[in-house]
């Protein structure tokens, strides 16, 4: 009877750090990436763009040139097969910007594990969420981008 009720505490304490360890990100293909520019507008009233043509690409940094203040503007990048370039909006919390720590892809998803950030370049209470320029290595396919802190 005794062995019976250490087996199924044993069984009761897996379980639960089961359950503990699930908010954690899946574990998937590490993406090697860039963080180009934070951008305090908007480029895209989606969640998420993928560009996957020098014309898309283009036409990003004509909002952008249109955008900012100056006499300044910032290069264009050239969009070559071995990479893909995406612009990201996620959710702020209880900051004006975000941190990328680290990207993997799990099938079909991109998960992006974020951490707060107050950026000294954004208002102290801007609390509009900033479209994040990045750059992945290689050619990376997916359909839905999970964010997480």
């Amino acid at each position: 009877m005794r062995g019976l009720l250490y087996f199924f505490l044993l069984i009761l304490l897996n379980c639960q750090s089961q359950v503990a360890g699930s908010k954690t990100m899946p574990v998937g293909k590490e993406i090697p990436f860039e963080d180009k520019y934070h951008y305090p507008f908007t480029l895209t009233p989606k969640d998420f763009l993928i560009i996957s043509s020098q014309e898309t690409m283009d036409e990003v940094f004509d909002l952008i040139h249109q955008r900012n203040v100056g006499n300044r503007f910032s290069p264009i990048p050239a969009v070559s097969e071995n990479e893909t370039y995406i612009i990201i909006k996620p959710k702020l919390k209880n900051s004006n910007d975000v941190s990328i720590d680290s990207i993997s892809l799990d099938s079909d998803i991109l998960y992006i594990k974020i951490s707060e950030f107050d950026n000294p370049d954004f208002k102290k209470a801007s609390r509009v969420s900033p479209d994040i320029l990045l750059k992945l290595t290689g050619n990376v396919n997916f359909k839905k981008i999970i964010t997480t802190y």
